[in-house]
């Protein structure tokens, strides 16, 4: 892939190319931005970038040896260093130093991309600052972390940072459906993503169907009753991993009753393919209750960001839920 095909970065993009096409690059770079906006995909095209034998205006050509060579994972001056287990550890900073020393085996430059930096040990980056304030010739490192905060300051004092925005729904729609995604899927992903192609594709690889198949069930709890919702959070905890995607489509979905019962707008819906059920039950509900249910379930979800009871949460909310579409 070429620099045209990185999603949403026109800005990062354009300034790359252009210290490209004027041998301007630094030496040093930081990316930062969320996970899964392209700072990696973007870090490997420079690489090809500065090492492509037909380059033209800054860009790659994605067809010439060097770049099938960092493709593939194969050429001898691109490295990618990523964590060991939890950590980027100091043994791998130290091959880094001692192989960024050497000349170019065949390319133009050679190219370190530490992806995750913020993951490095202090000795990791404690070791890594003598290359970085000494570059060799021909030598450039990309470090990918969420912040600059994230790593000590004389590191990331010495990197040029470019930040990755995060991506809007609709560029991350139009991927998912040139990727074979439905369109009413597409749009729910991206929703749910918060602005990430990355976690849009990871969602999609979710079990999907039984979770919006929950959601719905979530909104069809009987009064009065306390089975159904024992039951319903049994189904939940058999997949534990999909609890946050849950509670995010539930939070799209009680979202979505607000905008039905606010502007009843449907192309502002998440769930679009849904409008109608949306509708009815919106029609029943107060808008005050809408947004009782919306902060019942934004509690929920934030809740277990910080290691609550899973099982004691969900029926909890969902005790709450039933007992404010009854008010």
């Amino acid at each position: 892939m070429s620099f045209s095909g990185i999603l949403g970065q026109g800005r990062a993009v354009s300034l790359l190319k252009r210290a490209i096409e004027t041998d301007r690059l630094p030496h040093a770079l930081l990316f930062t931005g969320l996970k899964g906006v392209g700072r990696c995909l973007t870090a490997i095209t420079v690489a090809k970038a500065l090492n492509c034998l037909e380059r033209v205006e800054g860009d790659c050509c994605d067809r010439c040896p060097p770049c099938n060579k960092i493709a593939k994972s194969i050429h001898p001056d691109v490295h990618l260093i990523t964590p060991e287990g939890a950590t980027v550890r100091i043994d791998q900073i130290r091959t880094l130093t001692r192989e960024a020393t050497l000349k170019p085996y065949e390319g133009r430059g050679k190219v370190f991309i530490l992806d995750q930096a913020e993951t490095m040990t202090e000795q990791a980056q404690n070791a890594l600052l003598k290359t970085l304030e000494e570059p060799p010739q021909a030598t450039f490192l990309i470090l990918i972390a969420p912040e600059a905060s994230a790593l000590l300051p004389p590191i990331a004092s010495r990197c040029s940072q470019i930040r990755f925005a995060p991506l809007p729904e609709g560029a991350i729609a139009t991927r998912l459906r040139e990727q074979g995604c439905e369109e009413g899927e597409a749009t729910l992903l991206a929703s749910l993503a918060g602005g990430s192609l990355g976690r849009a594709q990871e969602l999609r690889k979710s079990p999907l169907a039984d979770v919006w198949d929950l959601v719905g069930q979530a909104f069809a709890l009987p009064p009065g009753r306390s089975v159904p919702i024992l039951d319903l959070t049994e189904r939940i905890l058999r997949q534990k991993e999909t609890v946050p995607l849950f509670l995010e489509a539930l939070l799209a979905w009680c979202r979505d009753l607000m905008v039905s019962k606010v502007t009843g707008h449907q192309e502002l819906l998440v769930y679009r393919n849904r409008a109608a059920a949306l509708r009815g039950q919106s029609e029943g509900l107060a808008l005050r209750q809408l947004l009782a249910m919306y902060r019942t379930v934004k509690q929920t979800l934030d809740g277990l960001g910080r290691y609550a009871n899973p099982r004691l949460s969900l029926e909890a909310m969902f005790l709450t839920l039933r007992d404010l579409q009854a008010a």
